[in-house]
């Protein structure tokens, strides 16, 4: 009896167990070697050091200006090719995005720009354009072109009120006020001051330069009627020979 049990406890294990065995052993492999890979890089990863980096929540379009709810912080390893980031969220709030952005990317210094700034003496002004102009974006430089001669366009003079010199605080008080201002030999409509030159316009014939230079300021926007206005930031002379020409000629704009 004793040699029949015997035989029985060491029986032979079936096809079926044996596979079932080798397939534990293959689960418990690959789940020690995860383990154990896990754990390194736990190791790692607390020797490394860190820093906030700023990222898009969603995609962002070129030319949108940022705002706090298209970003966020999140950390990310030291590395020399990461040092032009955005630590804060504030830091890229209000700057236009000058690439397009995907949701979730990094958010680099060289991908945004400033909000444009007006300038002194600068006025803002929509102006009809003869074309999409969709490529344009707050903060580019353009030339202001219409389709026609410089002959057929009025070229503004602005003038500003005349203003006596100051006094020589050296002068005997005695002759205070006995010059005559402006002198008899000299006229108002004869003197040329900086203030008073007509800007010139460039013209090839077919084409007149109503503006130079000119700062967008904002997207370009396409009304029902299909007519695309684009906000520009111009010297006032400019501003006017455009305001008088835009219902008369087709403007186009040209990037400098």
């Amino acid at each position: 009896m004793k040699t029949i049990f015997s035989h029985l406890g060491k029986q032979t294990p079936t096809l079926k167990q044996r596979r079932n065995m080798r397939q534990i052993r293959t689960v418990l492999g690959a789940l020690c070697a995860g383990l154990a890979v896990f754990f390194a890089l736990q190791s790692i990863a607390g020797t490394l050091s860190t820093k906030s980096a700023v990222t898009a929540t969603h995609n962002i379009s070129r030319g949108h200006t940022i705002s706090i709810s298209d970003t966020k912080q999140v950390q990310i390893p030291e590395s020399p090719a990461l040092s032009a980031v955005f630590s804060s969220d504030e830091e890229a709030k209000g700057l236009v995005a000058q690439v397009d952005i995907a949701a979730g990317s990094v958010i680099m210094q060289s991908m945004v720009r400033p909000t444009p700034m007006i300038t002194h003496g600068e006025t803002v002004i929509d102006v009809r354009m003869s074309g999409s102009h969709t490529s344009l974006i707050p903060g580019d430089k353009v030339s202001l072109v219409g389709s026609a001669g410089c002959e057929s366009v009025p070229n503004p003079i602005v003038q500003q009120p005349d203003q006596r010199p100051d006094q020589d605080s050296n002068a005997d008080p005695a002759d205070a006020g006995t010059d005559e201002y402006p002198p008899n030999d000299v006229s108002n409509d004869n003197r040329d001051t900086p203030d008073s030159r007509s800007v010139p316009m460039e013209s090839t014939g077919q084409t007149c330069t109503l503006a130079p230079k000119a700062t967008v300021t904002g997207n370009s926007q396409r009304d029902s009627g299909g007519v695309t206005t684009l906000q520009l930031a111009m010297p006032p002379q400019d501003a006017s020979r455009v305001m008088a020409v835009q219902d008369r000629m087709p403007i186009m704009a040209a990037k400098l």
